[in-house]
């Protein structure tokens, strides 16, 4: 199932973020942390939907001339992530596959995250789509977006009656 990360608008020159289901979430952590989580850690098979959780860290910069996105997706290969770009937001989204299990091989610990993903920034102002690029390296995407050119005002002339 994807799930979608918090949502940036824009609000005066900063980035502010709009966790919608935030308290939720932190709910849900907190049940797992104190009902669920000591008996995880002691058979984490016991519960694989609450292992199998794929949402990736992403960190948003921004400079003079460009935003960069940074995302963690250890484990994935390029062709398994998807970017859409529009004039003033970032969709990152793939997935990550699960080795084949082995009828031979049990295991004991399992912590490492798969699924489907997706994750949407509304950017603070426009870039440019047609100029992103993207490189994928070390488990380590990073998305450069460069900013569109900021129109300036123009002062319209009124026609008509005095």
């Amino acid at each position: 199932m994807a799930r979608e990360r918090g949502l940036a608008r824009r609000e005066g020159s900063e980035l502010a973020t709009m966790e919608p289901w935030n308290t939720f979430r932190e709910m849900e952590r907190m049940f797992r942390d104190f009902f669920i989580a000591p008996t995880l850690r002691a058979r984490p098979w016991a519960f694989p939907e609450l292992t199998s959780e794929m949402i990736p860290d992403v960190d948003l910069k921004e400079t003079e001339r460009e935003f960069t996105i940074s995302a963690s997706l250890p484990g994935m290969s390029k062709d398994d992530i998807n970017i859409d770009v529009t004039h003033d937001r970032i969709t990152i989204s793939g997935e990550r596959k699960a080795e084949e299990e082995k009828p031979e091989e049990r295991y004991h610990v399992r912590q490492q995250n798969y699924g489907t993903f997706r994750v949407s920034y509304v950017l603070p102002s426009e870039v440019k789509p047609d100029d992103v690029k993207a490189v994928y390296k070390n488990g380590i995407l990073e998305v450069k977006l460069p900013k569109a050119e900021v129109a300036e005002a123009h002062k319209v002339k009124i026609e008509g009656e005095q």
